[in-house]
């Protein structure tokens, strides 16, 4: 092969791996595989990540103040001159034209500022966990989502092949009705009503391809894929058991694990970390500090040879002090009263936000584990409506063929048992996506476990 064919070939294979789903022959994507698709190409998780990766710079930024650091110093000090008597004028000598002195130390300080720097240390550190508790939110809040976009598919998809299903009914009724005109058994307007609902089931099923092709897009568009991605979707829905634990026992577990009750409770604690280091500036300032090393200038080494023998080597030196303060403001015209009204306020704040948190945590789980026990009854019910209704409409149609049943009662029996088969499917599709929003209401599911046993039959 060409040179330059090997490097299309190449760049073709590389742009594939980039984007999968686009390329002709992917394999199509499952819910999981769409979950972890939107989890990694979310623009939403991607900001909230870089704000987690930023919370963390600054925990790690404030936390290091809170510690003495360590700084070792290398310095060379050079200059020239000319005419210029300095120093030793005083002696009567004169400054060297050139001077040189190297210095090589190793010092740290620390700084007690009251104990202001150990609370931003600690409230950049609550902030660092609270941003952490809104990706993980965020994420539960995009495994809804796509659920709920991929059993939409499901939805039109099995919309589409009951429309199917309708229009061989209605084209059976057709032929039939057409039969028995010929034979005078029943009136042209028995062909006339056949005929305007195998139309209108044609109709429906024309619509219903149109939405199941939207409903596609709209899943590719949601966890940021091509418009063109294929989706493997189940021709029946799995129906997971509902736990075993009680309502009751359910919220509680929901209120100790779910993120945003756990970042609800970051921004209480923020707000009392702010009120407890309003005053540090009441307390000492105190700064240490310490510094040993090593200076030898050899300007000055063969200045002071001139007036006698300069002692070989340097024993070094060393150098240590603390320095401390305290301010006492007599006078501030309000201005602490007025920001310890403000933090009261904002730890006020922040815990009618908690316990709003924990409100709705206890709502969620309400109505995702009502929503699922409502659902797996309408599973059972529609169960049998569909096999009563889906019979009937077999028999009616039986029925007017043999001249014992109108065709109006026949289109009513069908459209009957269409109804039927469409809220057993709607019962199934209500009852899974009401487990996977318990799930995540519950915050004990990583956002794969929470679809990894909804993939279904698939066709």
């Amino acid at each position: 092969m060409h040179k330059r064919s090997w490097r299309v070939a190449a760049a073709t294979a590389l742009l594939c791996f980039i984007a999968a789903p686009a390329c002709a022959g992917a394999a199509p994507m499952t819910l999981s595989d769409a979950v972890t698709y939107a989890l990694a190409h979310s623009p939403a998780i991607a900001k909230q990540s870089a704000a987690v990766s930023q919370a963390r710079s600054q925990y790690v930024r404030s936390h290091s103040q809170t510690l003495p650091g360590v700084l070792g110093q290398l310095q060379n000090q050079m200059s020239k001159s000319a005419n210029y008597a300095g120093t030793y004028s005083v002696i009567g000598a004169s400054q060297a034209s050139v001077f040189s002195q190297n210095t090589a130390s190793l010092g740290t300080s620390y700084l007690f500022n009251g104990g202001l720097s150990h609370y931003l240390s600690l409230g950049a550190k609550q902030q660092y966990e609270q941003t952490q508790d809104d990706l993980r939110r965020l994420r539960q809040q995009v495994t809804n989502d796509v659920t709920s976009a991929y059993f939409t598919i499901a939805s039109k998809d099995e919309a589409t092949r009951l429309d199917e299903s309708d229009l061989s009914y209605q084209n059976v009724l057709v032929n039939v009705a057409k039969a028995k005109e010929r034979a005078g058994v029943a009136a042209g307007v028995d062909v006339l009503s056949a005929q305007a609902a195998q139309e209108k089931s044609r109709y429906a099923l024309v619509s219903a391809k149109a939405d199941a092709a939207s409903a596609r897009e709209t899943l590719a568009q949601t966890i940021g894929a091509p418009l063109d991605t294929a989706f493997e979707v189940p021709a029946q829905i799995a129906q997971p058991q509902i736990p075993a634990s009680s309502l009751d026992a359910l919220i509680a577990v929901a209120e100790q694990n779910r993120p945003d009750v756990a970042s609800a409770q970051a921004a209480v604690d923020v707000a009392e970390t702010n009120r407890r280091s309003a005053d540090t500036d009441l307390l000492p300032q105190i700064q240490t500090y310490a510094q040993l090393g090593n200076q030898f200038s050899p300007t000055l080494a063969a200045e002071q040879a001139r007036f006698g023998p300069v002692p070989r080597g340097n024993a070094g030196f060393w150098n240590i002090g603390v320095t401390s303060s305290i301010a006492l403001p007599f006078v501030d015209w309000g201005t602490r009263r007025a920001n310890h009204r403000n933090l009261d306020e904002q730890i006020a704040s922040a815990q009618t936000a908690l316990q709003a948190a924990r409100t709705q945590v206890e709502l969620d789980v309400r109505q995702a584990y009502r929503a699922a026990q409502t659902a797996h009854s309408q599973v059972a019910a529609a169960q049998e409506e569909t096999r009563f209704s889906t019979e009937a409409a077999r028999i009616a149609r039986l029925q007017y063929q043999n001249g014992l049943k109108s065709l109006t009662d026949v289109l009513a029996n069908q459209q009957q048992a269409l109804s039927a088969q469409t809220d057993l499917f709607n019962a199934r599709v209500a009852y899974a996506t009401a487990i996977v929003k318990l799930r995540t209401a519950l915050g004990t599911y990583a956002p794969e476990q929470a679809v990894a046993d909804l993939q279904g039959n698939h066709r």
